[in-house]
This record gives C-alpha cells, structure tokens and sequence, in this order.
C-alpha cells in the first residue's frame, strides 16, 4: 500500500509546497509545469528497520497525512539518518509549527489581496479553461449544512470561512471581468475540476485543498494562496462545488 492521493494533497497544501525544516521551495518550475521535487518522508518509519518504525501501525496509520511531513531530499535524509535527535514527537512539531506559520501567513494577507493578486492567481485558469464540464444543479443550501455533508473537519471548516471573508472581493472582480467570460471559463473549470477529484476520492478534505492548489497553481506565495482560499469559498458558497 502506498500513500494515498487524499494524504499527498493535503499535506502539499498545508505545507505551502515548502520543506517543513528548511523552509526551501519544494517544486520547480520548467517553462510552464511544476516539477514536484520534495519527499513526504514518514515520521514513523514506513517499513521494518526504518527510522522511527512502529509496528503496532497499521498501513492506513503509516500512511496517512497524519504520519507524513513534507520535506526537500537534503532534510529528509537528515531527519533519517539522526533518527534519535529527530523523534517522532519532534517531527510532529516540527510539521505542526511548519503549517501554522503557512496558515498564518495566508490569514494576515487574506484583508490585503485586490483584483491584482486574484489576476495573477487565475491567469492560468482564464488563459487554458476546460474545454467542457459536465452539468450539474448545485442548488443553494446553508453552509453549515454544506460543511456537514461533505465532511469537511473543523480546520477545513475554519479555512474556508477564512475564505469567504474575500468573497465580495472576488464578486467585484467577475463583474468587472464578466465581458471577457472570466466567470464561465472560471465556473467550468472549478465544476470540472470538483468532479475529476470526486472520481478518485470522497474526502472533503482532501478535495477542498486539490482545489485550492488548483487555483493557486501550487504557488508558495501566501498573497497567491490567499486568493485561492477565497475563490474556493466563493465556488463553495455558491454551491457550484462539493455535495449539496
């Protein structure tokens, strides 16, 4: 069994595609793709005779996000190779502390973001939107409602009304761009998007963050990040995404 895709992106979304230890950029980009190059290393060793292993661990355990820190190839092998000074408690606040200065970063530029930034995080969406998206109504319902049913766990919940803070922002900037269809070609892509992950998972979590690097194109930048967070909630609001 190996790491599931639910676990992969929830992890490079809350680590802000940076190494939890160095704070290095872990993806690189070649003309317009994003190459990733960082390691989900296991806090618990994965297998017998690895750093950290624990045996009483089931595989499910072993690899969920919950095990795993997302660090560059320098740092992982540092963290294996002293295996008695980088514990698993260690780790675990190494990871922890790692994801709340992401999460901090993106909540103080969250007030601060304007047409610009939601511009330069969409470009990529407006400049190649899906071809065609299969129809759905997606009727309005109460958001705590939403929430529920899609699962979504309390840190989700607490990011996406982080989010909707920026929804009148992002309303504004459709209007202002509605001639050149930025509200279609960004629907289409968010719907299409949303059923693809709803294939291959039905962990409200991990869909909600998939969405969120979507938008952002796995951008580092908390003012990019930010944007994404908002658009997300803005498509979640409407109920153009997730279960109604």
């Amino acid at each position: 069994m190996g790491i599931p895709q639910s676990s992969m992106k929830i992890l490079w979304a809350k680590s802000g595609s940076l190494c939890a230890m160095c704070n290095n950029l872990v993806v690189e980009r070649q003309t317009d793709t994003l190459i990733p190059v960082g390691e989900m290393a296991h806090i618990k060793g994965h297998r017998p005779n690895s750093a950290r292993y624990d045996d009483s661990q089931s595989d499910i355990e072993r690899h969920s996000y919950n095990n795993l820190i997302l660090l560059c190839p320098t740092c992982h092998t540092i963290i294996d190779k002293s295996a008695v000074q980088y514990s698993v408690d260690y780790l675990h606040e190494i990871k922890s502390l790692h994801e709340e200065r992401i999460e901090r970063a993106i909540k103080r530029s969250l007030p601060t973001i304007t047409f610009r930034e939601l511009e330069e995080t969409l470009r990529h969406i407006i400049d190649n939107p899906p071809l065609k998206y299969d129809s759905e109504d997606f009727g309005l319902i109460p958001i705590k409602d939403k929430v529920h049913k899609n699962s979504l766990s309390l840190q989700t919940e607490q990011m996406l009304k982080m989010g909707m803070a920026s929804v009148s922002l992002i309303d504004n900037f459709l209007n202002k761009n509605a001639s050149e269809d930025y509200p279609e070609k960004l629907r289409v892509f968010f719907v299409q998007k949303y059923k693809n992950l709803r294939r291959d998972t039905d962990n409200g979590d991990a869909i909600f963050y998939s969405l969120v690097q979507a938008a952002s194109s796995d951008s580092s930048d908390p003012r990019h990040m930010a944007a994404a967070y908002g658009i997300v909630a803005y498509y979640f609001q409407l109920c153009e995404v997730f279960e109604k």
